[in-house]
């Protein structure tokens, strides 16, 4: 497990992600004691999946690309458990309960276009996260079996 400053650090960025603003100190508190508890990093979390999640924190701008690749190659994967917990956490704290709860104003012409426009976003993060995310998964999959 990473220690205290990396965790609220990691908090911050991911908090950033998911609802456009870091979380207050109540929100790092609830996110270090759940890892601190065990519940976060299980059993069979590889190398790799840890790799992903320092990627992820250490560069802020890859975290999406690297959401969309964990959703698709690594569901119950590290990353995603983690955006999960901190998810869970900001719903219950306001003002990020607003923002994540409010739905956005639009017909619904504008809502498919929305849609098409992530879809087609997530189809080419996916890609350009897969030909990037390849070589290192191979590399921590070398490294697991030594």
């Amino acid at each position: 497990m990473a220690d205290r400053a990396t965790l609220e650090r990691e908090c911050d960025v991911f908090a950033r992600y998911l609802a456009a603003s870091a979380g207050d100190s109540y929100v790092k508190a609830q996110y270090v004691a759940a890892h601190e508890a065990g519940v976060v990093e299980l059993a069979g979390t590889t190398a790799f999946q840890r790799r992903v999640v320092s990627l992820a924190s250490s560069a802020p701008w890859s975290l999406r690309a690297l959401d969309v690749h964990s959703r698709v190659f690594a569901n119950g994967g590290l990353l995603r458990r983690k955006l999960v917990l901190l998810l869970a956490i900001l719903e219950t704290r306001a003002p990020h309960d607003v923002e994540l709860d409010t739905p956005t104003a639009g017909s619904a012409a504008s809502m498919f276009v929305r849609m098409a426009w992530i879809g087609v976003v997530f189809a080419l993060l996916l890609v350009a996260s897969t030909v990037v995310l390849a070589p290192v998964a191979l590399l921590s999959r070398a490294g697991d079996s030594k």
